[in-house]
């Protein structure tokens, strides 16, 4: 067997909320094609169970008019989420992503993406590297206010499927507000088709709002 070479890129950056928003936004499979709809235009959920699901995604090439399709199955060890996916090009990635709690309630992120290649694919490093890296702070800068919302309506009181109970009861914004701890439980519950055979497809191609159609 050749002894491959690893292409490889390291890339961190924090955020103003917990951890736990960012594993959240990880899992939501649904934001792919509606917040990131210029980087995907299909997704489905094959299988998930607790922290790991199989999901198909269909994406652009960075810097290339290409779209491809593979399968990606995400997990979470510890702190660690590890993502292996696998392209119709044929190359393997794995990504992984370290979740460090900072003060203030704050966090890091550290993502890794590494590709074993055969050593004639090195002359693409700079490539690789700057493939990913335009990827990483893309996707980055599209989450950001997502993630960023999440937290703020937490602080208010916000429960998936069930809102805000002052404002849903149309009562006054109470003096004061007590909140809890963030807690990150997988799989993300969803409503749409993304676990059906043929999971979700981009409802529009250009958008003043990231993720909404105008």
């Amino acid at each position: 067997m050749k002894k491959l070479y690893t292409l490889s890129l390291t890339c961190s950056r924090e955020m103003d909320c917990p951890k736990e928003i960012v594993m959240w936004n990880y899992y939501d499979h649904e934001h792919l094609i509606g917040t990131h709809y210029k980087l995907y235009d299909h997704a489905r959920v094959i299988a998930e169970k607790e922290d790991w699901a199989l999901v198909y995604r269909s994406k652009k090439t960075p810097f290339l008019p290409l779209w491809t399709g593979g399968l990606a199955l995400q997990r979470m060890e510890g702190n660690v989420m590890k993502t292996t996916h696998q392209d119709l090009i044929g190359f393997l990635l794995e990504m992984e992503v370290k979740f460090d709690d900072l003060s203030n309630e704050r966090s890091r992120m550290t993502v890794t993406y590494k590709i074993d290649v055969h050593p004639i694919f090195k002359i693409f490093e700079f490539f690789f590297k700057k493939a990913f890296t335009y990827w990483f702070h893309a996707t980055w800068e599209e989450d950001a206010p997502m993630r960023l919302r999440r937290w703020k309506v937490h602080k208010l009181g916000f429960k998936d499927f069930s809102g805000i109970d002052y404002i849903n009861k149309k009562l006054p914004k109470p003096g004061k507000l007590n909140y809890s701890k963030y807690e990150f439980k997988a799989p993300v519950k969803s409503f749409s088709t993304i676990n059906t055979h043929d999971g979700i497809e981009r409802p529009f191609a250009s958008s003043i709002e990231i993720g909404y159609n105008d």
